[in-house]
């Protein structure tokens, strides 16, 4: 006899998956595995599966070997029936105990409730590197993908029960942040973030922008000139930067005297550099991003060096004529060469990123490393990856690259040396003062409670519904995903939204603060969840009940837009139930005991929701 209360959302799995093995032995099928689904339709069950694969093994027709099957599977306190319908089996189960299982589960775990799936020797190490911007401008949207995107897989990984190591790998050295420096040096007149009015980070990248527009100033006097005539530079821009330009050479002798420790060049490179690192600070924190380890490319750009020079010596890779040491890729399955030390001695970015690596997985003992980087450099992993393998075998496999695609916007691609860049402050800024607008539409609409309260309190649920809105909107496309970004569309409070989560969320909450001040006892009772049995409650409570797979799905697909669509799903179902006033009354029901369950059962989803948005970075609101 099953003891119901010590079941739990796994061991109802467990406990089908085993039934369905013994009648598939009883019936000459000991090996045969299938995997249980929800019914094609309601009336014929819950759970199911197929047995035309077994038709050749047993030599029956398959409606016959179903008939058979479902025959050896027994009722018992989960399962209250057992069906066929032409090749399917199906599995109705018992609503009271399945009803009884979910909900418990969902309360009692409360906000761990899907999570600590991975134990003992399956958890593992996990670091998981994003953000990596460029100390020379402000981040953009393109970096709130990035970090939203990373901070979620990280945030699910260590929800799903695995150790994770969050790191950003900052450059801050190198050409562009060197066009800054000097762009501050000639005409920076001593100004600072202070004096400006201005995060560090935004007056830096103003600096760079004013760089660029200097250079065009000077490229087009130049190009006026009798030199420029037939002169390749002409025709190129970065080729002029590199070879004729009096600001490139400029550029080019502070990096070599910042690379040969010059005090002055030092000196100003860091405190630039700091400027920008306290302006990403307060940007990471509005985004609710944070990192373990952060880690810089002036610290790490000598790394692999020795991991190379040890690969030459094997005779893993190879000294060209010219003096560089190249891998020759066709080794690795690829075409080509790639340089991995220059004929000067000097390293690449792919032998610091192979020595950063190498040293990510000797200090910290990983077991997963992923990168969160656009799709463009996909390539690059590829061969970084395989290059690693070859040098040093068994780490490749453990690597990841989380590629993701564009954001759109109707100017097209993001970029920052126009100055065109749509800077992740300011977009949300932009989302803070839509959300302040809708509220006080709703306001006037009779839909949002703003009455009584003050103006800190209305711009503290601006900023939740704003910063909701916008990481919703970026979540819930599957990593690959290129879309274009709407603001007024991710604001909307219907749809799959970050602001529809949040108000269904609030609608729970509303639920539970009516039946407290009603006196309603809203301790987990078994005997009032296992009151409900409409098919929206049964619905809603197997939606419930599939939160554990979606997180577990997530997590080993480093896709967050799962936990998206499965808060929408849920939101949905529950809104049903909500806005049925006639047929499902929760708090003005009249049986104390089905009113308790439908509250428990309310409960149960606003915690559901509350997690599932935490693991998107989103912040819910007690109130709307």
């Amino acid at each position: 006899m099953l003891d119901t209360s010590t079941l739990t959302i796994a061991k109802i799995r467990a406990h089908l998956n085993d039934k369905v093995h013994d009648a598939l032995a009883g019936a000459g099928a000991p090996d045969a595995r299938v995997e249980l689904a929800p019914a094609p339709k309601p009336e014929m069950g819950d759970v199911g599966f197929p047995v035309f694969a077994l038709a050749k093994v047993l030599r029956k027709a398959p409606p016959l070997i179903a008939k058979d099957v479902a025959a050896r599977i027994e009722p018992d306190a989960v399962i209250a029936e057992v069906n066929t319908e032409k090749a399917y089996v199906n599995l109705r189960l018992d609503q009271g105990t399945f009803c009884e299982v979910v909900l418990r589960e969902a309360i009692e775990r409360g906000e761990r409730f899907g999570g600590d799936q991975v134990l003992g020797e399956t958890r593992m190490r996990w670091m998981v590197e994003y953000s990596s911007p460029n100390t020379n401008k402000p981040l953009h949207l393109g970096h709130l993908r990035n970090n939203l995107l990373g901070a979620s897989v990280a945030k699910i990984a260590a929800f799903y029960g695995h150790e994770v190591t969050r790191v950003n790998l900052v450059n801050d050295r190198g050409v562009h942040i060197c066009k800054s420096m000097l762009a501050y040096e000639l005409w920076g007149e001593g100004t600072d973030p202070k004096k400006a009015g201005k995060k560090g980070d935004q007056l830096v990248g103003d600096f760079y922008v004013l760089f660029d527009q200097k250079l065009g100033d000077e490229y087009a006097a130049w190009k006026a000139t009798p030199k420029a005539e037939g002169a390749a530079e002409a025709e190129d821009k970065d080729a002029y930067f590199n070879n004729v330009s009096e600001l490139g050479a400029k550029v080019r002798e502070m990096l070599r005297a910042w690379e040969a420790g010059d005090e002055a060049v030092v000196a100003l490179w860091s405190k630039m550099n700091q400027w920008v690192f306290d302006g990403f600070d307060q940007s990471y924190a509005r985004m609710g991003v944070g990192f373990e380890r952060v880690q810089r490319e002036s610290e790490t750009y000598k790394l692999g060096k020795a991991i190379v020079e040890e690969g030459l010596e094997k005779g893993a890779l190879k000294k060209r004529d010219d003096g560089a040491t190249v891998c020759d890729l066709e080794q690795v399955g690829l075409q080509g060469e790639k340089v991995l030390l220059r004929s000067d001695g000097t390293s690449v970015y792919m032998t610091q990123d192979l020595g950063t690596a190498e040293q990510r997985f000797a200090e910290h003992e990983l077991d997963k490393l992923v990168y969160v980087v656009g799709d463009e450099q996909i390539y690059h992993f590829d061969v970084l990856f395989k290059i690693l393998g070859l040098l040093r075998p068994g780490l490749s496999e453990r690597c990841y690259h989380l590629a993701y695609g564009m954001i759109r916007l109707p100017e097209g691609k993001m970029k920052s040396r126009e100055g065109t860049v749509v800077d992740a402050d300011d977009l949300m800024d932009a989302m803070h003062e839509l959300a302040a607008e809708e509220l006080k539409v709703r306001a006037a609409d009779g839909h949002a409670h703003v009455e009584g309260i003050d103006e800190a309190e209305v711009s503290r649920r601006a900023e939740a519904i704003g910063m909701a809105s916008l990481k919703y909107f970026l979540l819930k496309y599957a990593p690959k995903t290129s879309f274009e970004y709407d603001p007024k569309a991710s604001i909307e409070f219907t749809g799959q939204t970050g602001p529809y989560a949040l108000y269904n969320y609030g609608r729970t909450r509303s639920l539970r603060r009516k039946a407290e001040a009603a006196g309603d006892d809203l301790s987990f009772d078994v005997a009032a969840v296992r009151q409900l049995g409409t098919p929206q409650e049964l619905a809603l409570t197997r939606k419930l009940s599939d939160w554990p797979e979606v997180v577990a799905r997530a997590a080993e697909n480093y896709d967050p837009s799962r936990i998206a669509e499965y808060v929408f799903e849920l939101c949905k179902a529950f809104a049903f139930i909500f806005t049925d006033k006639e047929n499902h009354p929760i708090a003005t029901c009249e049986d104390a005991a089905l009113r308790r369950g439908r509250l428990l059962l309310a409960d149960a989803v606003g915690n559901t929701i509350a997690v599932a948005l935490s693991l998107l970075g989103i912040d819910v609101l007690e109130e709307m």
